[in-house]
């Protein structure tokens, strides 16, 4: 039993294929290699004299690529990543599969970024890892260090994507904290999601083709402030309904506004009502947004503006 793992070995400079087996090394592989998470990367494209790859786990050194061990891929129809995520046990897991997938296209196709468009291949992860391996040769355990940084983040968003949203939207909807409805526009027919979370991702998530395909998020935080989110192709009419905000925010507040309708309607900022921001880029209508540095939380209860949605977003104007 090797008590820890202090050395990977590579045959050649890093490639993404190399890079994501080692990401998946260093953050599932502790258990069974130990110490694997702070191994050192050293490049040889021949094994020492005398030694093999099994010979050399014995020492505490996880050998990939080369020596025609169990991690060297050349000898199989699968990538790299694909065996040690075999190994692991962990091929099926949601988290992970645009990695492998990845690394399947760069590795058997060399088509880690399609894109033909110059800035796309500069700046696609493909072209990065190229572009770092001429700015270090030699220093493969800075190239890789860079891109696990990398790595690491699309693997939270997508761990959150794939498992903690919608694990929490699930919870939500069975503690009535989310609740889901449809509204008419015009000819549309509206999916709208309304829910109370400080979770900014799960937005995002219920408006994709891997959540709900919601047209419609209004999320409401534990400080407050509510942001109304739409899907962008859906084109959905928010003017109504940020005259409704706007001018309930008002009432609330004492405060007596000299405008039209129309005026209320209006993109931005209405001076009067800072609380509710029309953001005809992005189709939302923001209390504050991610970021509420110098706004404050609507006073509008959430059962009000859930109200104001069905009228505003179906065109009833009347209250």
């Amino acid at each position: 039993m090797i008590n820890s793992f202090q050395k990977i070995i590579i045959p050649t400079r890093p490639q993404p294929d190399t890079i994501v087996g080692i990401f998946l090394l260093k953050n599932f592989g502790q258990q069974k290699y130990p110490g694997i998470e702070k191994a050192i990367v050293e490049i040889l494209q021949e094994l020492p004299k005398g030694e093999t790859a099994s010979s050399l786990e014995g020492k505490g050194v996880l050998v990939l690529d080369v020596g025609k061990g169990r991690f060297d891929h050349h000898q199989t129809m699968k990538t790299l990543s694909e065996l040690i995520a075999n190994d692991l046990e962990i091929s099926s897991n949601p988290a992970i599969q645009k990695l492998l997938a990845y690394s399947e296209r760069d590795d058997k196709y060399g088509k880690g970024t399609i894109s033909q468009d110059p800035l796309d291949k500069a700046f696609g992860l493909s072209g990065l890892i190229t572009s770092l391996n001429k700015s270090f040769p030699g220093k493969p355990e800075k190239i890789i260090e860079i891109i696990l940084i990398l790595l690491k983040a699309h693997y939270i968003e997508e761990r959150k994507r794939t498992e903690e949203i919608p694990g929490e939207f699930k919870e939500k909807l069975e503690k009535k904290e989310a609740e889901v409805f449809e509204v008419k526009q015009g000819k549309k027919d509206l999916k709208v999601v309304l829910l109370e979370s400080d979770n900014m991702s799960i937005a995002g998530w219920l408006r994709s083709s891997q959540g709900i395909k919601s047209d419609v998020v209004c999320q409401k935080m534990s400080s407050g402030y509510v942001n109304i989110m739409t899907r962008p192709l859906k084109k959905v009419d928010l003017r109504w309904l940020a005259a409704y905000l706007r001018n309930e925010e008002a009432i609330i507040r004492g405060k007596k506004l000299r405008y039209l309708t129309s005026d209320l309607m209006k993109p931005g900022k209405v001076l009067g009502v800072p609380e509710w921001y029309y953001d005809r880029a992005t189709n939302s209508i923001l209390n504050g947004g991610t970021n509420p540095k110098g706004i404050e939380p609507t006073l509008i209860p959430l059962e009000r503006i859930k109200k104001f949605i069905k009228e505003a977003l179906s065109n009833k104007t009347q209250r």
